[in-house]
């Protein structure tokens, strides 16, 4: 992956893999310092990094890209190509290893228990989604964050992108490349300068109850957005 020189600085997309003890590392911090206030991270970093990143990744279910600005991870983005399935297959396929992953995260911190309710309404409240918003292959962005400093102007590339947009069109060319046509992620309702960045962006939005927490649920046509902005990154 080729880097991208802007503003005396540099910035990089990469993919890593569960191998990359670092870089797992890394992202399973951002998740907590950036994604805190999510149902997961609430179960603690082992749990982030084992069970909801690497597990998925090993069976390829699930990727994930770093952000880099002069050298410095800056921020990340993981997404699937099986939307529909993706949380009931992880579970399906890894109940041993998530177990004993939850129970090490819970002897750590014994009052994480009080998180596994919401967790648990989550993943709940997605089990009948094939019946209402389709099927696989669909992509999905599972999650994605950026440190503030680097959301800045002086972070912009030449083409204006910010970390956070180049992420989602990243995503979207290498979905692009599997054959997936649509591609969505799910959003707090209260955020809006995300959700305005995805206006901006060219997707649809569509109100959406998660575990009984409003929620929008925004819709990227893959092709179109990859054909507007092109990939520098390629």
């Amino acid at each position: 992956m080729h880097s991208v020189e802007h503003n005396n600085h540099t910035h990089r997309i990469r993919e890593i893999t569960c191998a990359d003890t670092e870089d797992m590392n890394t992202v399973a911090d951002l998740h907590i310092e950036l994604l805190g206030f999510g149902p997961m991270a609430a179960l603690g970093r082992r749990f982030i990094r084992d069970a909801c990143y690497a597990n998925n990744m090993r069976d390829g279910q699930l990727r994930v890209s770093v952000y880099e600005i002069d050298g410095v991870i800056g921020g990340f983005i993981a997404y699937t190509d099986q939307s529909i399935s993706f949380h009931r297959s992880s579970l399906s396929k890894h109940w041993f290893k998530t177990g004993l992953t939850l129970l090490m995260s819970l002897l750590e911190d014994p009052r994480r228990i009080a998180a596994l309710w919401r967790a648990f309404a989550v993943l709940g409240s997605r089990r009948s989604e094939q019946e209402v918003v389709g099927v696989d292959p669909m992509g999905e962005v599972v999650c994605i964050a950026v440190q503030p400093k680097y959301l800045k102007s002086e972070y912009r590339t030449e083409s204006g992108a910010r970390a956070g947009g180049a992420l989602v069109v990243y995503a979207a060319h290498q979905l692009n490349e599997l054959g997936v046509s649509m591609m969505r992620m799910l959003v707090d309702d209260d955020n809006k300068a995300v959700l305005f960045l995805y206006r901006a962006l060219g997707a649809n939005f569509e109100s959406y109850e998660q575990a009984g927490k409003p929620t929008v649920q925004v819709w990227f046509d893959i092709q179109k957005l990859v054909h507007v902005r092109g990939n520098p990154w390629a």
